[in-house]
């Protein structure tokens, strides 16, 4: 068949606004269900943090006045804050709000990480696969078009995080932290097309996501402590790269199912339009300020 044929016919097919309004709102309908789960872990978490403050609080206070009518005669924990009261201080309401920021914000910095380097994959299959005419210059300088997918992947995860959706409350070690846990979230998606779709195309990338994983935990410099940092910051992000993977397991699974999704064009670049779509419903989202309100 003709390409011009076939590329038309992918162009009409994924630009076709009733089913690309529905595999948005199939997205923007998961992801409000994902960030329920994240705030409500979040505010239960940053409460239970709060708790133990107060109570250490009040056994610092006891032991300071223990010669004190009021507190000689009372237990530590009758003077922390009554559980459920809701009568947090300003200072404690931040903190609640503050954590659930930081890991909604985990959750997007992963995706959009994620999305990066899907992009970079995506460009790698359609080279390889689709364009036969730069096919010479793609084997005589794949290496280098390696590094340009890799620097344009930096620079996409910068500007989606920066200017697409402002994360604000991330640190650079967190997002580091983030972006390290996405190459572990690649990995099992490469992973699963290579074991689900029986596609042997992808073993060398899988290869190349590991040595690049470890690379980051073993180098020339690397200290016990920086070691230990990572391994921390990984295990920190764990529930919420489950999240993602649960969440884009829904869209994708929608998007074959519906008919939206194509296996034809390639499985990669079905996933990478999925997390377009995944990375659009964050921007609706953050930019309605539903969130904040949400939060507030």
């Amino acid at each position: 068949m003709d390409t011009s044929i076939v590329n038309q016919y992918y162009l009409e097919h994924y630009f076709d606004f009733a089913n690309a309004g529905q595999f948005l709102l199939a997205a923007f309908l998961g992801l409000a269900a994902v960030l329920a789960i994240i705030l409500i872990a979040a505010k239960a978490g940053a409460k239970q943090e709060v708790r133990k403050a107060d109570l250490e609080n009040s056994r610092i206070l006891y032991r300071r006045d223990s010669n004190d009518a009021y507190y000689g005669n009372g237990n530590p924990a009758d003077h922390s804050r009554p559980e459920g009261s809701g009568s947090y201080t300003p200072s404690q309401l931040r903190h609640i709000r503050k954590k659930q920021y930081d890991l909604v914000e985990r959750f997007f910095e992963l995706c959009f990480s994620a999305t990066s380097v899907l992009f970079f994959l995506t460009l790698y299959y359609l080279i390889d696969a689709h364009m036969p005419a730069a096919y010479a210059y793609w084997i005589q300088y794949q290496d280098v078009f390696l590094l340009i997918f890799i620097l344009l992947s930096v620079f996409l995860t910068a500007w989606l995080d920066m200017t697409f959706v402002h994360l604000k409350y991330l640190g650079t070690e967190e997002k580091a932290d983030v972006r390290l846990t996405s190459s572990f979230y690649i990995i099992l998606i490469l992973l699963y097309i290579r074991f689900i779709y029986q596609d042997t195309n992808y073993n060398q990338l899988i290869l190349y996501f590991l040595t690049l994983a470890a690379g980051r935990f073993f180098y020339f410099d690397f200290t016990v402590k920086e070691f230990a940092r990572m391994l921390k910051g990984i295990w920190r992000n764990l529930p919420i790269l489950g999240l993602l993977a649960a969440y884009s397991a829904f869209v994708c699974w929608f998007g074959f199912h519906s008919g939206f999704l194509l296996t034809s064009n390639g499985v990669i670049l079905s996933t990478f339009i999925a997390h377009l779509f995944m990375d659009l419903a964050i921007f609706l989202i953050a930019r309605s300020h539903l969130l904040h309100l949400a939060i507030r």
